[in-house]
Parts: structure tokens; sequence; C-alpha cells
């Protein structure tokens, strides 16, 4: 459309010039004339990597005109990078800690040392973990990292999101003909065919359909684990008029993996703290698998149903309805150690006690949010208002069984959760495993959330300088919370609670000069507390953020990006109790605060350069003292580094792409990530060591096929990850150099 009205406006300009020059002659049928008129205009240069506007916002403001740190992922990047999860794709920006599909069950992505929530296309997702992730970048055209409280415009589930938000993007249907076949093979076993098939259903492509789909099955850098998954999106757009869009999505997904449970730090790293004492036994495989080899296979299913209407009344008042299903379940079974409460045998320190735990989840959540956007010019200022409102409606109902082998417990204790008396594993001795037995259900717990909300946002832009952006939300949150327990060491708890919160938005961006601009910002959260297992209701967790600086968008230069300073304290936060398998409790107040800076520099179609970098203070301030009758002791956790968070953390990447010549279609892209040392549980008694990864991508593009070749981990770098399973000093060894080869073709 730019081009259009450049060669209109060129067209005008050179008609209303040559119309001073011609005498137009009376004679209507008298032709004159005026000779060849060349226009010449430059072509917009593309941004591969840095999409300038965002849906996660729900508004059509650019982002260097929003008072808060976003960053945004496109699917050239990804495609680029041959990024294949969501964890991949998350490496490129500043504050996030990813997780690894074989965490999904255990783990959540950090932002800004705190957990994130997971959206899709604008709508919350339920979970305790990342299980709603689908381990596929198939389907998605965007991935948007919204950092810090936003709870003055989202909601659902059970509440709003206290450290940030990850919004994944789904890809539309297109108007015209589209079909990609492609295979990707490489290290660990990897077989992954994918498609992508788009068809319009009408001449001028008003209706469309579009589906994509893959299989993944491969094995692991562990020994014995190994995985299989698929997923298959249908989506359907019908463009009723120019005005009024309907789009349907279905996303369907299973996931099933060998449970990893990680290995003990002890056994692998130096202790940080004369708490614990130095291992001076035999040296153990970092790679050994250690679990039950004959474990069931843990499965994760969602199933994603989402309807939207957008209809335009006229350029100045939107509307939009959004109406989604979800349904996430997954059977969990595992084989790990629980050193809080079960420690090493004393005459050889490699062999450790284990539990079997099993744990079957089902969730059902039913969203609906509707919004009114109004834009309206008022004196020397202009608006973009919206006011709207969501209810959320969420079942989850979850089970938990453990066994506990060889521990002394107290008497009397059920004998049904004795069912298994024989496991230790010798982590020393290579290949050695036990047999799973399916422990008895324990723990039983049903929680029936019910959210609703009503917001107002305004965006003003004053003599096309100063943004300002204000926004408040009423929450309200009703809980109904059942928890039956046959562990004597726990307690039932049944109650129902309804909780009241206004929560506000208020910022500002100044543009200076040159397209930087500065920026201030407050925000809040809000969220209720899941699956708590403490013998009182839990207060609701709560965040309050301020955030400032400086923003840059020079198109001339190819130049975007953001610094940003922020202070963020959570309140109310609960944490697993390290003596109690599986019961949690609410460990008082932590603190994040740090300095974050994204920047992109596209020069020209060629180059592309990415820079991310985070330094990040994730500490707890405050804690409620601990005291648990079988344990006998207090823990001292004021002060504590929260876990896998790294102090600095960096990335840097660039892509080279050759334009013309015999080589048109080559590219070549090269990147490193970097971290200091990590804490691997909140008792801080082990880091891991400071880290590097380089990865290395070359592809081939020539009409219809596209050939591409990756290289993670490039120079073999050996580092142990953080993976506090259950909350305890567990860690897993990264994955080595891997080679995955991509061949596509399109038509």
């Amino acid at each position: 459309m730019q081009r259009c009205l450049l060669f209109c406006a060129c067209w005008l300009a050179v008609t209303f010039l040559g119309a001073q020059e011609v005498q137009i002659p009376a004679d209507p049928d008298e032709m004159v004339e005026l000779g060849t008129v060349v226009i010449e205009a430059e072509r917009e240069k593309p941004k591969a990597w840095v999409p300038s506007i965002t849906t996660a916002t729900r508004s059509s403001v650019p982002l260097n005109r929003v008072p808060q740190s976003i960053q945004v992922i496109s699917r050239e990047l990804i495609k680029e990078q041959d990024a294949q999860t969501l964890g991949d794709a998350l490496t490129n920006v500043s504050g996030v800690v990813p997780v690894k599909t074989y965490q999904s069950l255990i783990l959540s992505p950090l932002v800004r040392g705190f957990s994130a929530e997971l959206f899709v296309d604008g709508m919350p997702g339920y979970s305790t973990t990342s299980s709603m992730d689908t381990a596929t970048l198939v389907n998605v055209q965007a991935v948007e990292v919204i950092k810090g409280p936003t709870a003055a415009l989202f909601g659902g589930g059970v509440g709003s999101p206290l450290g940030g938000i990850i919004n994944v993007v789904s890809v539309d249907p297109l108007k015209e003909h589209q079909y990609t076949f492609g295979y990707r093979g490489g290290s660990w076993q990897t077989r992954n065919p994918f498609a992508d098939f788009n068809v319009p259903l009408t001449k001028d492509g008003s209706l469309a359909f579009r589906v994509t789909a893959d299989y993944e099955d491969s094995t692991s850098h562990i020994d014995e684990v190994w995985q299989k998954r698929w997923s298959v999106n249908p989506t359907l757009r019908w463009e009723i008029t120019p005005d009024t869009v309907f789009t349907f999505r279905a996303q369907f997904s299973q996931l099933d993996m060998l449970e990893y449970s990680g290995l003990p730090a002890a056994l692998a790293l130096p202790p940080a703290t004369k708490q614990v004492a130095a291992y001076t036994g035999p040296s153990v495989d970092p790679y050994r698998y250690t679990g039950a080899v004959n474990s069931p296979l843990s499965t994760i299913r969602n199933t994603r149903l989402l309807a939207t209407l957008k209809h335009a009344f006229s350029q100045h008042l939107e509307f939009n309805l959004a109406a989604q299903y979800l349904q996430n379940s997954f059977d969990e079974y595992s084989i790990y150690t629980f050193a809080s409460a079960q420690s090493p045998l004393p005459a050889n320190p490699s062999v450790y006690p284990v539990l079997s735990g099993y744990l079957p989840s089902d969730v059902m959540q039913y969203t609906i949010n509707a919004w009114l956007t109004g834009r309206f010019e008022l004196g020397p200022t202009k608006h973009e208002l919206i006011l709207g409102g969501d209810l959320d409606v969420t079942e989850s109902t979850a089970s938990l069984g453990f066994s506990h082998l060889r521990i002394n417990l107290p008497a009397p204790f059920p004998p049904t959760i004795l069912a298994s008396r024989a496991g230790f594993i010798d982590f020393a001795t290579p290949g050695s495993t036990i047999n799973y037995v399916q422990p008895a259900i324990v723990d039983r717990t049903r929680n029936l959330f019910r959210t609703s909300g009503l917001y107002i946002q305004d965006h003003m832009t004053a003599f096309d300088r100063v943004h300002v952006l204000a926004g408040l939300r009423l929450i309200q949150l009703d809980v109904d919370h059942q928890y039956k327990t046959d562990n004597t060491l726990g307690a039932p708890t049944q109650y129902e609670e309804t909780y009241t919160e206004i929560a506000p938005r208020l910022g500002a961006v100044i543009d200076i000069a040159g397209g930087v601009s500065v920026f201030g910002a407050y925000s809040e959260g809000y969220r209720g507390v899941l699956n708590y297992t403490g013998k009182e209701p839990p207060v609701p967790e709560t965040s309050e953020m301020l955030e400032g600086g400086f923003k840059f968008r020079n198109d001339t230069l190819g130049l975007s990006g953001a610094i940003a300073g922020y202070h963020l304290v959570r309140e109310n936060v609960p944490t697993a109790n390290p003596f109690i398998p599986g019961s949690t409790q609410q460990v008082g107040q932590q603190r994040s605060q740090g300095i974050e800076a994204d920047l992109a520099w596209e020069p020209d179609p060629r180059f592309s350069f990415l820079i991310a970098y985070a330094y990040t203070d994730a500490r707890v301030t405050e804690d409620v003292p601990n005291n648990i009758i079988t344990a006998g002791k207090q823990l001292d956790r004021v002060g504590k580094r929260l876990p896998r968070v790294p102090e600095h953390a960096g990335r840097a990447a660039v892509r080279y792409r050759v334009q013309e010549g015999l080589l048109q279609g080559l590219g070549i892209g090269l990147g490193i990530t970097i971290g200091s040392k990590r804490p691997v549980s909140l008792t801080n008694n082990y880091f891991t060591d400071p880290y590097y990864v380089a990865d290395a991508q070359i592809s081939y593009e020539r009409k219809a096929f596209k050939a591409a070749l990756s290289i993670s981990n490039l120079t073999n770098n050996f580092y142990y990850e953080p993976y506090p399973y259950l909350g305890e000093d567990v860690v897993a060894p990264a994955r080595p150099i891997t080679f995955a080869l991509t061949l596509s073709y399109t038509f």
C-alpha cells in the first residue's frame, strides 16, 4: 500500500507540473504527447529479524511507543536459526531462561527470574509447568515476550501474569495456494517430517484454509531417554467483508517421552557452602540415565480450539471477540532421588535411595474475551482507547502417588505407600537401573478457578513526541479448592475464597531525536496460587515493577531495540516444601532487579545482527520460618539467589544473505550464547559453572527448494545445567555438538 500511495503521489505531482508548461488545445480530439515520465522510488528495506508491531498489546501502537520491554522473535529468525522448540527461540531474548523439552513437566521458562505465563494468540493457558508447550514451532508466526506484570490488560486461568508473558502467535491462512513438504534429520536419530498446506476456498481468497503438521521421533544425548511427538494445526479464515474477519483455529498435539530426573548435584559439582560435604566417591558418567528403563512413558496431550471475530465499524472504532476451549492432560511416571529427606548411603556416597512417582493431571479451561477499540483525536492529542472484559473458568484435577523406598518414617504410616521395598541406584555403576513400581495414589487435588475482569487502557500521543499509556483492571478471583491426602505428614484442606483487586498500569515514552526515545513505567500483577497443599488457604500472589530506559527505532540506520533497567518485587510466593514431597508453602517475598539490552541492526537485506544481554539479581528478600516437626530445624533462605537464573547472560547472532550472482539464495549464520554460574536450587548449595554455546547455520534456497544445515554447540563444550527436580539439587548435562539437515520444497 505504501508503494501504491507513493506512486499515486508522484503521478499527481508530475501531472500537475506538466500542466503548468503545456497548453491544452481547445479541440478535445487533438492528442498531445508529453514524452516519457520515469518515476524512481526506494523499496522499503525488509526487516527479517525485527517486526515493528506486536499482537501482544492488543493495539496498533508500534513497539517503540509502548512503555514496556517487549521483544518479538520473527518467523524469519526462527527459520534462519533453525530453532525447533520454543526454548531454542527464546535464547534470543535477554532476561529469559528457557526450558528443554524433557523438562516440560518439571520447570517453566523464566522471565526476569520468575515463572512466565504461556499465552497462545493472546489467550491464556493454565498449567503449573510449561506442559502447554507443544515442543514444535511448525505453526508459529512469531513469539512475543512481554517482560514484567501485565495485570491491567491480561487475565485468565488463575489471574494475571506476575513476571511476564510468552505469547505464541500462530500462522494465518493466505489468499494464494501454497504447499510445503519438508524433512529434518540429524543427530540423536532425529526423524522429523513436516508439512504446511494453504488452500484458498474462494477465487478472491476471502475464505482460506491452512493446516500445519509435523511428527518427530528422536533419542537424546542422555542414555535411554527418547521422545516422540506429533502436532496437527488446522485454521480457517473467513474475510466476510473487508471490515469483518472470522478465524477458527484448532491445535492438537501429543508428546511421549521417558522421564529423566537428572543427576544429584552432589555427584557432579563442588559444594558452594559448608552446609554440604564434598563428594569423594568414584566418578559418575554425566550422561547416564537415572531412572527405571521400564518406566511407562510420560505423556502430554493438548487440545486447543479458538474462535476470533474482528469487525471494524469504521477506521475509528473496532470490535474484537475471542473464545477458547483448552484441554491439557498428562500422565507422569518417574524415578527420582529426594536428598533433602534421604541421603546417600554413608559407606558408599554414590548409592542413593530413590522414590517412584506417578502424577496424572487433567485441565479443562474455557475463556472468553471481548474488547472495543476506539481511535480519536482530542485537541493536540491522539488516543487509542481499549475497553474490555474477560471471563475464564478452569477446572484442574491432579493426583500424586509416591513410594518411599527404605526411608525411616514416623508411625503410623499407611502400608499402601510402601508398595516397593527395594530402591537403590548406584550412580557410579554404568548402566545400573532399577525396576519401576507404580505407587498408590496418595494425594488428590481439585481446583476450580473462576476469573473475571474488566479493563480499560488509553494510549495517548501528544504533539507526536509524547506517548502516555494508562490502564486499570478490576479483578475478581473465585477459588474452590479441595485437597485430600493419605500422607500422615500432610493434612487435607478445603476452602472456598473470593478475592478482589484493582491493578493499575502507567507509563510514558518521549521521543528525543534520531529514533531514540526514553521511557518509564509502573505495573502490577495479581494471581491465585496453583495446587497449593499447605494447611491454610494461600494468599494470592502479587507483583509490582518499576521500569525505565531507552528505545531505538531508526529505519534509515536499520537499528531497533531497547535498553532497560527494572525493579520487580513478588509477594506471597509458593515454593516446594523440601521435607514433604508434593507439599508447598508460601515463602514470603522475592525480588528481581537488573539491566537488559536487546538490540538488532539490519543495515540492508543482506545483514542481520542481534545482541541481547541481561544482568539479573534475583533473590529471596523475606522468608517465612519453616517449622517442620519431622525436620527439626528452620531454613534460612533470605538473601539466597533464585534457582536457574544467571547474574550475567547474553547472546550475539549474525546472518549474511547473498542477494545476487551465482550464490544468490545462500545464507550463513553464526551465534554464541553465554552465561555466568547459576544456583541449582533455592538452597544455593551448588552452582553450575559459567557456560558458552556456539551455533552455526548454512542454507541455500533456490526457487521452490531449500536446504539448511545447522550445528548447535559448535565447539562441543561440556557443562551442566540446573535442573531443580521438585526443588532439589539436581543437574543435567547440556547437549553436546548436534547436527541437523532440513530439506523442504514449496510450490
